[in-house]
């Protein structure tokens, strides 16, 4: 058997639905909606963030949402079709890359880069050191060699000389038809070009790491980035499709996937979220908002953007009325009304 509703219960709960839903109506919700703010903020004075949260929780949210949630199927494909939207988009074709990085920011970044000596030295002695650089280098001087053999024009202005030549040529021609001379030549220059490299490449290193290599880098960079900058991020769109795109942006969900199950990574969020704490572990909530520039104006800007469209869109559902009455009918039903009426002798 149902339980009968007071009916004073009925007539408050009619009243109160309706001065809720006016509230929520018209300029009244901005006057609603600031008060509630500035009520909100005066108390976030008094409370500190450790008061309101503990690390803990924060890294167990972090964890949940970084780290542990399985996402659904729908991720991948919804990837796959911001790429595809990314690619067509006409902005890419009026957009240059240097109004995404004007020259001074180019010039500070590399600056800044030139001034990290030590990762820079690694990096050029690891390439110089790997038998790949030493290969290339050593096809490219050799592939120099023969040009400039077959097309120098040395001899030209020395008596006697071309002759000596087409000589020299025949007969290294004659003795490599009989012992394969032209090979062992070939080889032995081979072994030769990648014993240079090394000292080469070493003396260029050096030069590369001391004061006047910085200049050089500096320059060769700037004089690289005046060519780009004007290049219309349309263009790259001949260089990398829609499809290569996609897959690019799908590779790389895929590789955050397999990255968050790694230990290092809850393990850096935890490190920045105790830095966080560190610093704003004693801060009032008032002071970190302040402090993050998140002030009054920008909140009730925020509130007021969305607020008015959700609730006329569930007022032309016919949702909005409903929901106000589930909210407040629980208390009206509940004993709680009952025995404060009862207290004061109702």
């Amino acid at each position: 058997m149902t339980k009968k509703t007071h009916p004073l219960a009925e007539v408050l709960l009619e009243a109160h639905v309706q001065f809720t839903l006016e509230q929520l109506e018209g300029d009244e919700l901005k006057v609603v909606v600031a008060e509630l703010l500035d009520e909100g903020l005066a108390d976030a004075a008094k409370l500190k963030l450790a008061e309101a949260v503990t690390r803990k929780q924060i890294k167990d949210t972090a964890h949940t949402y970084a780290a542990n949630l399985e996402l659904g199927s729908g991720i991948p494909e919804l990837v796959g079709e911001i790429a595809r939207v990314i690619h067509a988009h006409p902005a890419l074709d009026d957009t240059r890359l240097g109004d995404l990085m004007s020259d001074r920011q180019f010039e500070e970044f590399t600056d800044l880069v030139l001034e990290q000596k030590s990762a820079r030295e690694a990096i050029v002695r690891g390439v110089v050191a790997s038998p790949l650089y030493g290969r290339i280098a050593s096809e490219l001087l050799l592939s120099g060699i023969r040009g400039y053999l077959s097309q120098s024009s040395l001899g030209e202005n020395i008596p006697g000389a071309r002759s000596m030549m087409k000589l020299g040529k025949a007969v290294l021609s004659r003795a490599a038809s009989v012992s394969g001379l032209d090979e062992t030549v070939e080889e032995g220059l081979r072994r030769y070009i990648a014993k240079s490299v090394g000292s080469a490449s070493q003396r260029a290193v050096e030069m590369l790491l001391d004061e006047e290599g910085d200049e050089i880098l500096r320059d060769a960079s700037l004089r690289a980035w005046k060519e780009l900058k004007n290049l219309r991020l349309g263009e790259l769109r001949r260089h990398i499709d829609e499809r290569t795109l996609e897959e690019i942006f799908v590779a790389g969900f895929e590789y955050w996937r397999e990255l968050r199950k790694a230990p290092i990574y809850t393990k850096l969020i935890d490190a920045g979220i105790d830095a966080f704490f560190e610093r704003y572990g004693k801060v009032s909530l008032k002071a970190l908002l302040d402090d993050l520039g998140i002030d009054r104006d920008l909140m009730l800007a925020e509130a007021m953007r969305h607020a008015p469209h959700v609730i006329q869109a569930l007022k032309k559902k016919k949702m909005l009325e409903p929901t106000v009455r589930r909210l407040l009918q629980r208390f009206y039903n509940s004993g709680a009304f009952e025995k404060a009426l009862a207290a004061h002798g109702g």
